[in-house]
């Protein structure tokens, strides 16, 4: 008896990109908006509290949209620092003058900012508001029904969240779909996104 080999496509909910949304296989449109932290450490207790009142405030006012906060470690992007030494190990390996020890200490240091990169100890947290808009039925007319309604819901909860966190230099963006997809991958397969494109 043969199994069928799963592959990550199979066990992913997403099915793929409608316009600047993840459109989910249940049949729902997905967006992401990040939401820069605010640090307590330097905020007095009554700040805190204060803070802490109005969020609450803001979930409470904005139950109906079904906002659902996520908090995840995210990998430090270092693809540029990376590639500058991938250039010089290879400009290194092709020298035939070049010092034996001087490429391999590149080799070296190389393989070092390559474990770096995926080191969950040298992750970053990044907080994520996501909304969700399922379709009634997934036709193109309901597809364009559940994008507007996305896209107002959206509109909201930013104005909202905004009013919350804009005394705390606290900065929001809408993810675009690539974005989105990049963060559902590293949610969904942290080691190996960080090779991954969208």
């Amino acid at each position: 008896m043969s199994e069928k080999e799963i592959s990550f496509n199979d066990i992913s909910p997403i099915e793929g990109v409608y316009s600047d949304f993840v459109y989910l296989k249940e049949h729902a449109l997905v967006t992401l908006i990040k939401v820069k932290g605010v640090n307590f450490d330097l905020l007095s207790l009554y700040e805190q509290n204060s803070i802490f009142d109005e969020y609450g405030a803001f979930l409470a006012q904005n139950i109906h949209y079904h906002p659902q906060t996520v908090s995840m470690t995210i990998p430090i992007k270092m693809g540029d620092y990376l590639g500058r030494w991938k250039w010089q190990h290879i400009k290194s390996a092709n020298n035939p003058d070049e010092n034996e020890h001087v490429r391999q200490l590149r080799a070296s240091y190389l393989y070092e900012y390559q474990k770096t990169e995926t080191d969950l100890s040298m992750a970053v947290k990044a907080h994520f508001i996501v909304l969700k808009e399922k379709l009634k039925k997934p036709t193109q007319e309901y597809l364009q029904e559940a994008e507007h309604k996305l896209t107002e819901k959206t509109e909201e909860i930013m104005r909202a969240i905004h009013q919350v966190l804009n005394a705390y230099d606290s900065q929001q963006e809408v993810l675009s779909a690539n974005e989105a997809l990049s963060v559902l991958h590293q949610f969904l397969d942290y080691k190996t996104s960080i090779y991954h494109n969208h």
